[in-house]
């Protein structure tokens, strides 16, 4: 039965290059050689980490912690509970619970992304072989790290499978995932802290991953990484710990997965949505024009965004990232700028206003046929982004001002970052009629963005907000090198010029976006409502 599931995996994996045409086929060869090659010079570079050992342990530790935190979070964050070894799909399968989890052990063993993880498991087995009499140990503990990524992955995949079924459950998964991200903004300023090692000689990453890595190496990643060093030290009773914290932690897992499984086979999941009640919004059902669309529009996106956790758990993470991000990536003056990454996030979550709805899109089709109320609805999304994006926008300019002394700053800072705020929003409009993609709607993930088979058009769509926002805040940032340059006066210019090339983009691009979505409506709807099936 094992290989049986080993062969459907491979089957899928393969799927897609088989069905690809012969042109098709060339550029995806093209695209696996370029990773192969990249992957095997990140393999060397870790492997050449070996000629100082001293520095080799503490960063693999580091990093096969993350790893694992990697491989535990990611499919969470970005793909959702993956649709191969989602239990759910084997539940009437006439299976044992021991051979279906053993069948998706190997399952999750099979396609690229384990292909990679291995490459570059291999350059940290040679990194840690030092001696090369160590190799087959560190390989070992290499394989053990592995296994131990795989299944940690599947039990919170299949945790948050149920987890994800009724409304309080994503509630209680928005905490956790807020959490988990708040541990890492500090584990990543703990990294930069100048004064986390006294032996860092001034070096503050070198001497954070040090101090950090005390730490992490008594969890079973960093356990697995310590391990051929006190094997190569004689420090038996230390390896021997090292062991059983690591073995203890893979079977913790197993454990875990498990449960998460049996549970996940035998329970119906509840699908109750209770919700408060609405008042004061009846009555803006029919909007006519440009401003009552709009405000028709924002009212109830605002109302979404309120109730359901998917919605506001991305405004949550981008608070923390405006906020806190700055004093991470800059420290002293100048960090003020950095807020502007803040500003793109902000004006993406503008983005895909049409795939969010599914199938029920349709309404939309229904209702909004005419160039006003078009505009009106795109205006109507745009402002939910905008309104919230600029206080969040000033409130994170205002911290970095009276933190680092940096009140000269501030009107540049305002001009590009409003200038960023309203480009990204400007694009993420026009980018949601031209590269529209699927959002699952069963909500099995808190924070699954597309559906499978379409990740390449969430990847460009991503990108062109982030890289459209930057492109309009241009003049903006010239105006801001000129008053860092030539004189102070640049810094109003571009509190001038940012908001009104801003602007400028933003009634260009609700334009374009009305038009393109009323020639181009049943091709969305046909591309957003398999987000239906997911």
């Amino acid at each position: 039965m094992v290989g049986v599931f080993a062969s459907l995996k491979w089957h899928l994996v393969t799927s897609r290059l088989r069905a690809a045409s012969g042109a098709k086929k060339v550029w995806m060869a093209i695209g696996f050689a370029v990773l192969g090659i990249l992957l095997l010079l990140i393999a060397f570079g870790l492997g050449t980490l070996r000629l100082v050992p001293v520095d080799a342990v503490p960063v693999m530790v580091t990093l096969l912690t993350l790893q694992l935190v990697g491989w535990m979070l990611t499919p969470l964050v970005a793909f959702g509970v993956d649709e191969t070894v989602d239990p759910q799909r084997f539940a009437l399968l006439p299976l044992r619970p021991q051979t279906l989890q053993v069948g998706l052990l190997v399952t999750s063993l099979i396609g690229y992304l384990p292909l990679a993880n291995i490459i570059v498991l291999l350059g940290v087995a040679v990194a840690l072989s030092v001696p090369w009499s160590l190799l087959p140990v560190a390989l070992a503990c290499m394989v053990v790290q592995l296994l131990l990524c795989v299944v940690l992955s599947r039990a919170a995949s299949t945790s948050m499978s149920a987890l994800m079924s009724s409304r309080r459950g994503r509630d209680l998964g928005m905490a956790v995932g807020l959490g988990v991200f708040v541990l890492y903004m500090l584990f990543v300023v703990f990294v930069n802290n100048p004064t986390a090692s006294s032996s860092a000689n001034g070096n503050a990453i070198r001497g954070g991953v040090l101090g950090v890595a005390e730490i992490l190496q008594w969890t079973p990643p960093g356990a697995l990484a310590t391990l051929p060093a006190l094997v190569d030290a004689g420090q038996w009773g230390r390896a021997a710990l090292a062991a059983v914290i690591a073995l203890a932690g893979l079977g913790l897992a197993w454990w875990w997965w498990a449960v998460a499984l049996r549970r996940n086979l035998t329970t119906v999941p509840s699908s109750t949505e209770g919700s408060a009640p609405s008042h004061g919004a009846e009555g803006t059902a029919v909007a006519v024009g440009v401003i009552g669309t709009m405000k028709v529009v924002a009212g109830r996106d605002r109302l979404l965004a309120w109730r359901d956790p998917m919605r506001r758990m991305p405004w949550l993470m981008v608070i923390i990232l405006t906020i806190a991000w700055p004093f991470v990536v800059v420290r002293g003056s100048g960090a003020i700028f950095a807020v502007a990454l803040g500003a793109l996030l902000c004006g993406a979550q503008a983005g895909n206003q049409y795939g969010v709805e599914g199938s029920g899109l349709w309404l939309h089709l229904q209702t909004v046929t005419d160039r006003m109320r078009a505009r009106g609805e795109v205006l109507g999304h745009a402002l939910v982004a905008i309104v919230p994006g600029v206080l969040i926008v000033l409130v994170g300019i205002a911290v970095q001002a009276i933190a680092h002394d940096d009140l000269a700053q501030v009107p540049a800072a305002v001009g590009v970052c409003l200038a960023a705020l309203l480009g990204a929003v400007a694009v993420s409009c026009y980018m949601s009629a031209a590269m529209p993609y699927a959002q699952p709607q069963s909500r099995k993930s808190m924070f699954a963005s597309s559906v499978p088979g379409q990740k390449g058009r969430t990847a460009a769509a991503s990108f062109g907000f982030l890289l459209g926002g930057i492109v309009v805040a241009l003049p903006a940032v010239i105006c801001l090198v000129l008053s860092l340059l030539v004189a102070p006066v640049w810094g109003w210019v571009a509190l001038v010029v940012g908001p009104l090339v801003g602007g400028l983009a933003l009634l260009i691009s609700v334009r374009l976006t009305a038009d393109k979505f009323l020639v181009s409506a049943p091709e969305i709807f046909e591309i957003v409502r398999a987000g239906d099936r997911v």
